[in-house]
């Protein structure tokens, strides 16, 4: 008889952290539904970000029997920071979707594609996580969202957080038009919807053309670059990033690209940055995200590269890592256990 429940990493589907399968029509409202976009056709330079979402998927198989994080398991882990147990639910909050059929050369037909999968998960209330692919991914994703929230409220407005070492503003892009990684956010941008938009993370001097610059200034952007960061701290940068993309929004759209983290700890990505910020500095960013509470409405992940992932898949951990910090509050229950007290017995 195969076993069906407790499976080493290296057996069983690789489903993210062991997640059960579901079609978006039937996840329950209040669930976190991950969903796969292998695509890497609207990219400038190094590809292969098709391969991340099995990749991620894979990484988090490991994660889940090592923090005690699969059914019937359920010992969880405990956080050092405030001594509560997190564990599995014995009601599953966390789905796999599977991933978007794919349209490589068509980039309006793939563009509805994925738009109306994150649509149809908003629709029921639940949180989109979505698996890039190149950094095109968070327009179409970030379109169905808007759609689904169009149904829920009148005159919706989305604010947009940025985790990225570069802006990915421009209108057109070298040579591959309006719809690509360096033009994302841009059509983000365009969109009535979207409120104020912010970029933490950005990483160099020469980060913006002149035009891309006034744009930002009408409309009241914000960008934080790893020089501001490490100078004010980011506890404190980010919680003014996120206090801007929340004004006068109903929901808070974050996207995460790989190349915000310097590439000696995230290697396996597109645009390698130098002097970038640690995945230390990065994580400790990203545990902040929760306290956005029910606004914050969707998240990518995007531009993991896994051959080029070198140091036994680091970069596919690391994602995996990222949205255990960022969306670990709603799929994982969270309970007090341990005072102050008892966690200085043991952590110094």
């Amino acid at each position: 008889m195969p076993q069906r429940e407790i499976v080493h990493h290296y057996a069983g589907p690789p489903s993210f952290y062991r997640a059960p399968l579901r079609r978006p029509e039937e996840l329950p409202e209040g669930s976190v539904a991950v969903l796969g976009v292998p695509l890497d056709s609207w990219n400038l330079g190094r590809n292969g970000q098709r391969l991340a979402p099995r990749a991620i998927r894979e990484a988090s198989l490991y994660l889940a029997g090592y923090y005690g994080l699969q059914v019937p398991l359920g010992t969880g882990y405990v956080s050092v920071a405030d001594g509560s147990v997190s564990t599995v639910p014995e009601e599953p909050r966390l789905f796999d979707v599977g991933d978007v059929r794919l349209h490589q050369t068509d980039v309006q037909a793939q563009t509805e594609a994925i738009a109306a999968v994150v649509e149809a998960i908003a629709a029921r209330g639940a949180t989109p996580l979505v698996l890039g692919g190149d950094h095109y991914v968070p327009y179409p994703s970030f379109l169905g969202f808007v759609r689904a929230m169009r149904e829920r409220k009148e005159n919706v407005t989305v604010g947009f957080v940025n985790f990225d070492g570069h802006f990915d503003f421009w209108d057109e892009f070298r040579d591959m038009g309006r719809y690509n990684h360096g033009t994302f956010a841009r059509r983000i941008h365009d969109m009535d919807e979207v409120g104020k938009m912010v970029w933490w993370g950005l990483n160099g001097t020469h980060i913006i053309e002149p035009e891309q610059f006034e744009v930002c200034r009408e409309h009241g952007y914000a960008g934080y670059t790893v020089g501001s960061i490490r100078r004010r701290g980011v506890e404190e940068t980010m919680r003014e990033a996120l206090e801007i993309a929340s004004e006068g929004a109903d929901y808070v759209y974050v996207t995460f690209d790989i190349d915000v983290t310097d590439g000696a700890f995230a290697p396996g990505t597109h645009s390698i940055v130098v002097d970038g910020l640690t995945s230390g500095e990065v994580l400790q960013a990203v545990s902040l995200l929760p306290e956005l509470g029910e606004r914050l409405g969707a998240f990518d992940v995007c531009e993991m590269i896994p051959q080029y992932d070198v140091g036994g898949g680091r970069t596919a951990r690391y994602a995996c890592h990222v949205i255990l910090a960022a969306l670990g509050d709603r799929f994982l229950d969270s309970t007090p256990r341990y005072s102050a007290a008892e966690l200085a017995e043991v952590f110094r």
